[in-house]
């Protein structure tokens, strides 16, 4: 290991540190990385401040009854949770992982499959989303995931992503930011290609972007727009879509949510994306502190500069404080056979 690389942070918390603290087992690791969350927020320099600003930003989409200053150090305890990312999930055996996961809804998603119907899979950032991409990869299931490749991920996932690229290099559908238009055009093929032939295509709902392909969103009475080109595939393809929220539980467990949506048809993108975004929503309000990544990150910071940055929408309405009411009853929806 080069000595620069032994001295980073980012080497002796995921090559040494995080090794060592996996050996305490699920629940004990769980409870040790959320004690280091809170302490840090607590002792670190302007830690505290950055974490209330961030829940006093995402206040009018809360739940009413919530009291912010409780939340900070949760918050905290977060953002360790977030950086730990599948670490604690870098075990062989499989059975001892998928034991560790609440699963509900999957019933629809194994049938749509089946049925060679192919899915389109709509996960986030939120909560423990790694983790729900280990219970999809490590069950078998005809997953393609169409995202970046996670850095700073677990040997197991690693493998387990490159064993799916290896078996059908003809479904490889990472993202990358240099995609000349030729390879964007041939991996949206594949992806179709992917849908038709029964699989299913895991992306993300949540990645604020600019151009072509994306639609306007509304998320903690902010207004962006979001890469939406699961919603175009699944209007393609009719796969029948599915909203997926992987959550962190006490004791190192994890809540894997698969909701089915149904058929997005032709000219309902929007509203899919809408519907989409008011699901995330929910969970934000329920858990903020499972949602760093909409609260922290610079995409979504809202003392960004103005130039080109999202702009507040006065608001908001507390549309989605209970997480219900999918596409099928909103839109009329198809929903998912069985």
């Amino acid at each position: 290991m080069p000595f620069r690389r032994l001295f980073s942070w980012k080497s002796c918390f995921y090559e040494l540190f995080l090794p060592a603290l996996r050996r305490l087992g699920p629940a004990r690791g769980d409870r040790a990385i959320c004690a280091i969350g809170r302490l840090l927020a607590r002792t670190w320099p302007g830690r505290r401040k950055r974490l209330e600003q961030a829940l006093a930003h995402a206040a009018d989409a809360l739940a009413p009854e919530t009291r912010l200053e409780a939340l900070w150090p949760e918050l905290g305890a977060g953002t360790v949770r977030f950086l730990v990312r599948d670490y604690l999930l870098d075990v062989s055996g499989d059975a001892g992982v998928l034991e560790r996961f609440e699963v509900h809804g999957h019933e629809h998603l194994l049938r749509a499959l089946a049925a060679g119907q192919g899915a389109m899979l709509v996960g986030s950032h939120f909560g423990a989303h790694l983790a729900g991409l280990h219970w999809l990869l490590r069950s078998g299931l005809p997953i393609c995931p169409m995202v970046q490749r996670p850095p700073h991920i677990s040997g197991v996932l690693s493998r387990l992503l490159d064993a799916r690229s290896a078996q059908e290099p003809e479904h490889d559908l990472f993202l990358r930011r240099d995609l000349t238009p030729a390879a964007a055009v041939d991996l949206l093929l594949r992806a179709r290609a992917a849908l038709r032939n029964g699989r299913a295509v895991y992306a993300c709902g949540d990645i604020p972007w600019q151009g072509p392909n994306c639609r306007p969103g509304c998320l903690l009475g902010r207004d962006y727009r979001f890469l939406s080109i699961w919603a175009d595939l699944a209007a393609l393809t009719r796969a029948p879509a599915f909203h997926v929220f992987c959550s962190h539980l006490p004791g190192g467990r994890f809540r894997l949510e698969i909701e089915a949506v149904g058929l997005v048809h032709a000219g309902e993108g929007d509203h899919a994306v809408a519907d989409f975004l008011g699901q995330l929503e929910a969970r934000i309000a329920n858990d903020p502190a499972q949602a760093v990544a909409h609260l922290l990150w610079p995409c979504f910071n809202p003392s960004a500069g103005p130039a080109g940055q999202p702009g507040r929408r006065a608001r908001p309405s507390r549309r989605s404080h209970a997480a219900g009411g999918s596409v099928q009853r909103r839109l009329g929806r198809t929903p998912t056979p069985g």
